[in-house]
């Protein structure tokens, strides 16, 4: 089968409805995107924050008293509370070590904890910060935490 030049197939439109007006569905795709850009960048902000805590980055003695600090802040909550949470290399539950006081979002919340080391091995550390509805609140949420700090004991 050799091909004509003359003979021209016609072409099928996977929208009948467009026919006539060839150029809708790219007016439609162009105008869909412009205002999808334009709701992207009306969207509304996302809560910002942070929680860091520092910890001794050489190894300690068994049974030394270990001083952890941290603080966070974030703007999702109504009221925030900073704690330390702490567990040996290969445990699954967290134990929290102290808190620090419950405070307002804005004035950053601080936390300073006594963290003895019990055991030769490794100490987990981590930062969290919850969120609390009233100052007196018996089931915060976890609001944000820091990254895993390991302490190594000998």
């Amino acid at each position: 089968m050799t091909r004509d030049p003359e003979r021209r197939i016609p072409r099928i439109s996977r929208f009948p409805g467009f026919r006539r007006f060839p150029g809708v569905p790219r007016a439609a795709a162009a105008t869909l995107l412009a205002v999808a850009a334009v709701s992207v960048d009306t969207a509304p902000a996302a809560a910002q924050g942070a929680m860091a805590i520092s910890a001794p980055g050489r190894p300690v003695r068994a049974g030394q008293a270990l001083r952890i600090s941290g603080g966070g802040d974030d703007d999702a909550a109504r009221y925030l509370r900073a704690c330390v949470q702490e567990r040996a290399l290969g445990a699954t539950a967290w134990r929290t070590a102290g808190c620090g006081r419950t405070v307002s979002p804005g004035s950053g919340a601080t936390v300073e904890a006594s963290v003895r080391a019990r055991r030769r091995g490794a100490l987990q550390l981590r930062g969290v910060l919850y969120g609390l509805d009233a100052p007196g609140d018996p089931h915060p949420d976890v609001v944000r935490s820091s990254p895993v700090r390991m302490v190594r004991i000998h």
